[in-house]
């Protein structure tokens, strides 16, 4: 049992709902979903001024003039150190969607860490960092649902994230997890209404899978002042989020807040995990179903030039 369950079981008392005989029922959702203060309370972000539990997915409409090629130049940068890492493959999936072999393009880091090409301005993409598995240096590192300004034409500065093989032992390490060869970590934030909303305070996240299952052999943790803790039981301020131990395949991570009657959904986005990768995905109050995770900039709402 995880560290996050039995701390949940801690929180919650007894959950097994199984009388005086029989096998335990394991409630899985009441074991990662438990908390009873509500976002607003000290947080400061109203998440009802954008959506209300329970509606149709806000949507968002990009102008088709504005999904465009675009010339692009930026970095490869170290999560953590933000510094450049060289002869890191780079692959970006127009799609949203990582697919091995399928990438709709691709090119590979300078000394620098600098790369340089094309990539379809406001159209959700899922890109993939790596470099030689036989140095051991980075981990595979992929961040769904990103979408890149239109900037009429000219070329675009953009940087990409990469998560070295120490990073990604650390977190698990101060949180106290082994992670399990073949799995994956999934992290990121938790925010409020739109793109510019703040970090929602209060929130807990669970996933599932593909065919909706909620998933029980991880860990979920949560941050405080942005360093990983072992005791947080759901988001702080900076809304961070991080689960250990995900298994490959099609997830759906879930953002739930309780408003003082219920626990609701507010978010959800979806990947695909890897063995052995870190994926990067944030969850927006509102955002969910085939389009959750995706936030347009501005210059993708209205008609393009160039």
């Amino acid at each position: 049992m995880t560290a996050s369950i039995l701390l949940a079981l801690t929180a919650c008392g007894d959950k097994d709902n199984t009388g005086d005989s029989g096998p335990a029922e394991t409630d899985v959702f009441g074991e990662f979903i438990y908390v009873t203060t509500t976002p607003t309370a000290e947080s400061g972000e109203d998440l009802s001024s954008c959506y209300t539990p329970g509606d149709d997915w806000l949507a968002q409409t990009p102008d088709a003039s504005c999904a465009t090629e675009h010339p692009f130049k930026g970095t490869i940068e170290d999560f953590q150190e933000g510094t450049g890492v060289a002869d890191a493959d780079l692959e970006l999936f127009f799609g949203d969607r990582y697919e091995e072999g399928a990438a709709d393009f691709s090119t590979t880091s300078d000394a620098s860490g600098d790369v340089s090409g094309t990539l379809m301005a406001c159209t959700p993409t899922t890109y993939r960092v790596y470099t030689d598995p036989a140095l051991d240096e980075t981990k595979i590192t992929i961040q769904s649902h990103e979408v890149f300004a239109n900037t009429a034409g000219a070329e675009l500065g953009v940087d990409f994230n990469s998560v070295s093989s120490t990073t990604y032992n650390i977190i698990p390490g101060l949180l106290g997890i082994t992670v399990q060869p073949g799995q994956g970590i999934v992290a990121g934030t938790a925010f409020g209404c739109g793109g510019d909303g703040d970090p929602v305070q209060f929130a807990q996240i669970i996933v599932r899978d593909e065919e909706g299952n909620y998933l029980e052999d991880y860990s979920m943790k949560y941050f405080v002042e942005e360093f990983p803790s072992r005791d947080q039981e759901w988001t702080s301020e900076d809304g961070l989020w991080v689960a250990v131990n995900i298994p490959p395949g099609r997830v759906t991570i879930e953002m739930w807040t309780y408003d003082g009657t219920d626990h609701v959904l507010q978010g959800e986005t979806s990947m695909d995990i890897v063995p052995d990768s870190i994926n990067i995905a944030n969850i927006f109050t509102g955002s969910g179903g085939e389009n959750g995770g995706v936030i347009y900039p501005e210059s993708c709402l209205s008609a393009c030039e160039g």
